[in-house]
């Protein structure tokens, strides 16, 4: 995914779907850290650098006060993982998906 933009969820989850990516080399930060949104935008940038044990963002991040939202690795994660399990998936879906393994740490479980 192209680093240092701002999209919509929807505009993320379509693009994982589509391009089924492989590079999880990237962080969603957002101006609240709660529940996800499929209307909301997202800043796409880097991982933070852990120096002793502290988490240091990106400055892009910082100069505009952004949260992290989600890792890379997870995102795509759980949205393959709900794909799998329901390939007709709607956004909806998946963004429900996304807020379960945040509140729950494991995936949401799909009614077959």
């Amino acid at each position: 995914m192209r680093k240092y933009q701002e999209l919509s969820l929807d505009q993320i989850i379509e693009q994982v779907r589509m391009d089924k990516l492989s590079s999880d080399d990237f962080c969603l930060y957002g101006k609240e850290d709660g529940e996800l949104a499929l209307a909301r935008s997202y800043w796409v940038s880097n991982y933070p650098d852990v120096v002793e044990d502290r988490d240091i963002y990106p400055a892009d991040v910082v100069e505009q006060d952004l949260q992290l939202v989600y890792y890379g690795e997870q995102l795509i994660d759980v949205l393959s993982v709900a794909l799998e399990e329901k390939p007709n998936a709607s956004p909806q879906d998946l963004v429900e998906a996304l807020n379960y393994y945040q509140q729950h740490d494991s995936f949401m479980p799909f009614e077959p």
